[in-house]
């Protein structure tokens, strides 16, 4: 076997224009095998089915369901690899390129999948179809226990009725972005309480349309909303009179504070750099032990194509300025400040002057000391003081401590108390036993034990 010795990669330029878009470039060097320099790790639209590029370059799909973009290396002229040799050391170097993350090593076909628009055509839709009579829970719940009186009730024939069902029963499964040309032939209830993969993002946007009845029965979606989507969620349920699940009737405090309350109902929306699958080395061994080669981690974010840079993790697009404009423009005050709860700093700055600050300071998960620092004018440190969600240092909280409100508990400070600091404050800010252990698992456990003893005392 070829025994690498080290890699080393380079950070270069890329330019959208190219054909290739090279995003590093590796020297390997090996203990028993002359150096190659210069190979070229590059991303590519890809245009046929073909495993390997005219070139010969082996494809690594980003996403293996489109294979619309693929990673490659193109080795120096004069290297003597093999195919196989090549291939494996291929998928060594974009592997350690570290964080490409968003490619899948070709190993299986594609699951085949539903061609919604092939069985949409096939669908004889009646001419005065109207989708508000399947917009409703009791509907959907009629039609998925096969209750006979669903046929009764709905103004169309069993044939239709069966077809349409079993159309929807399938697209509603299918990424939100494949549904948006059917949102007039598809309940929107339907999606609420049965698509796993919807996003906050797509929520806000689609706002009143949500059927947040529906919405509480979709588990995979309720893991990952944010404190803020689920108190809305919560709040209007209630102001509405609406049933509440029975899971969390009883400890709605717990579902709305808690990002583990469907923990086992995860969906993992694109593959993760560890998740990927390891190749067995037939052609190469190394051992680079607990560090990364150098370079290896650069440029993450610089590589335009991946589709982590196009796409967040949800699918949702990530938007231009005047796209967003457009957008935050048409947003009511509500959807504006459920955005602003979940939205990245660069929207936060953006839209300074426009958004509810209060409400972004409690909420938004993305706040950090320096972004704090640099708007510090529209801070409201009494919202603040409740975002568990943030990481500051003791030396921001020591600077900014008179700006919070202590007459009640402030969880940020608790967060992020040390003995220090409460033997400094004990006399100001609002802790006891039970508040501390409220908050166990955010606080480092040997400075739980000694501020522990101290209120045990």
């Amino acid at each position: 076997m070829l025994k690498i010795k080290k890699i080393e990669f380079m950070k270069v330029l890329y330019d959208d224009a190219l054909a290739q878009n090279i995003f590093s470039i590796a020297n390997i060097t090996f203990s028993n095998y002359e150096t190659i320099n210069g190979a070229l790790l590059y991303w590519q639209q890809n245009n046929s089915e073909e495993p390997y590029t005219k070139a010969g370059d082996y494809k690594f799909f980003y996403d293996l369901a489109k294979a619309q973009y693929f990673a490659s290396v193109k080795f120096p002229k004069g290297c003597e690899l093999t195919n196989e040799e090549r291939q494996e050391l291929a998928y060594i170097l974009l592997e350690e390129r570290g964080a490409i993350g968003t490619y899948s090593f070709l190993s299986t076909k594609p699951k085949v999948q539903i061609h919604i628009k092939k069985a949409f055509e096939a669908i004889p839709f009646p001419n005065d179809f109207d989708v508000a009579h399947f917009d409703s829970l009791s509907v959907i719940r009629a039609l998925e226990s096969n209750d006979e009186a669903v046929y009764e009730i709905l103004p169309y024939d069993r044939a239709f009725i069966n077809s349409y069902y079993n159309w929807l029963h399938l697209a509603a499964k299918q990424h939100y972005s494949k549904l948006l040309p059917y949102l007039g032939y598809i309940p929107f209830t339907y999606i609420c309480y049965k698509n796993p993969l919807l996003s906050e993002q797509f929520l806000i946007e689609h706002l009143q349309a949500v059927n947040l009845e529906a919405l509480q029965h979709n588990k995979s979606v309720l893991n990952r909303l944010t404190t803020s989507f689920k108190r809305f969620l919560i709040d209007e349920l209630l102001k509405n009179k609406k049933h509440i699940h029975p899971d969390f009737v009883d400890q709605i405090d717990d579902f709305i504070e808690s990002n583990i309350f469907y923990r086992s109902f995860d969906i993992v929306y694109l593959p993760e750099s560890d998740e990927i699958p390891v190749m067995d080395l037939q052609y190469f061994e190394y051992d680079r032990g607990n560090y990364k080669w150098p370079g290896s981690e650069h440029l993450v974010k610089g590589i335009p194509s991946l589709k982590s840079q196009r796409y967040d993790r949800y699918g949702d697009k990530r938007l231009t300025n005047s796209e967003m404009d457009d957008k935050f423009t048409i947003m009511s005050k509500t959807q504006q400040k459920l955005f602003t709860a979940v939205s990245e700093l660069h929207w936060i700055n953006r839209y300074k002057n426009e958004i509810d600050w209060s409400y972004v300071c409690q909420y938004n998960e993305h706040l950090t000391e320096e972004f704090l620092m640099a708007h510090i004018k529209y801070i409201d440190f009494e919202a603040l003081g409740q975002n568990t969600d943030i990481a500051v240092n003791t030396d921001f909280l020591e600077k900014y401590m008179h700006r919070f409100n202590h007459s009640k508990v402030v969880p940020l400070i608790i967060r992020h108390l040390t003995e220090d600091f409460y033997l400094s404050h004990k006399d100001q800010i609002q802790v006891n036993i039970d508040v501390l252990y409220k908050y166990i698992e955010s606080i480092d456990l040997d400075e739980f034990a000694r501020i522990e003893s101290h209120l045990n005392n």
